[in-house]
């Protein structure tokens, strides 16, 4: 099977996921047939079925998040309206509800624990669906090494050298000569 860069591949499987979309019962040697007239390039069907795969699992992991996240929504205005009652029973004011009774020490510890648990399991809820995960990509992209000064990097590299570990032309590229 052949391997491509990933920019092709990327193309690659938009075409799929083109061709998918105007005929979803195509068969894969259809699929790659289309395939193979729309990018003037013959393609192995065991390739292209290996793309339609990878592309089908990924569009369900994509509808899970979604609607994981939509179940989250639900919980999240759920629990907004569950703790705004609980904080007005710990916080409870005579001159704003002249009409109710105060209520009992024992009802304002419950509900403040309750609103403690309560944060707390909706952290929980969120960590586990993966709400704060960053994907791999960006977290990738977050991570920069700052140079060594000019001063330690001379004498890492004069050790590397004293050891053998780097060839001469290899150090010429990294270090200017009158560092050296």
């Amino acid at each position: 099977m052949a391997t491509y860069s990933h920019g092709y591949e990327e193309n690659l499987k938009r075409a799929i996921r083109d061709a998918v979309a105007l005929d979803p019962i195509a068969t894969i040697p259809q699929l790659t047939e289309t395939l193979s007239k729309r990018l003037n390039h013959s393609f192995d069907p065991r390739y292209i079925k290996r793309l339609r795969d990878k592309i089908g699992r990924q569009a369900l992991v994509e509808y899970d998040r979604a609607k994981i996240e939509d179940r989250m929504n639900f919980t999240r205005e759920n629990y907004r309206m569950i703790r705004e009652r609980l904080v007005k029973i710990v916080y409870w004011n005579p001159e704003d509800n002249p009409r109710e009774k105060r209520p009992w020490a024992s009802d304002v510890i419950d509900a403040a624990k309750t609103i403690v648990m309560l944060d707390f399991t909706l952290l929980k809820a969120e960590i586990e669906t993966g709400m704060y995960k960053k994907p791999i990509e960006l977290l990738a992209k977050e991570i920069r090494y700052d140079p060594l000064p000019d001063d330690i990097r001379i004498v890492v590299i004069q050790s590397w050298k004293n050891f053998g570990m780097l060839p001469a032309a290899t150090i010429e590229e990294m270090v200017p000569a009158k560092m050296v």
